[in-house]
């Protein structure tokens, strides 16, 4: 997995090191389900501002859409 946090995202490197710990931590607890694949994740500017909780919820939509879209492969 790759990963990117720009400091687009947030200017204070504590915002940004809280996002890559979610998205670390979500694809630790859903690796299992996921295919043998390389994924990169790129953040985008509104992240810093959501709760961890929120992250969490999107990551785990996002774990499973790239799951589906890899079982069609």
């Amino acid at each position: 997995m790759g990963l990117t946090v720009s400091r687009r995202v947030s200017k204070k490197a504590v915002q940004r090191n809280r996002i890559k710990r979610q998205i670390r931590e979500s694809f630790r607890l859903h690796l299992v389900e996921l295919p043998a694949i390389d994924l990169v994740v790129v953040t985008k500017a509104g992240c810093a501002e959501q709760a961890n909780q929120l992250l969490r919820v999107e990551l785990d939509t996002l774990w499973h859409r790239a799951s589906e879209k890899c079982e069609n492969y």
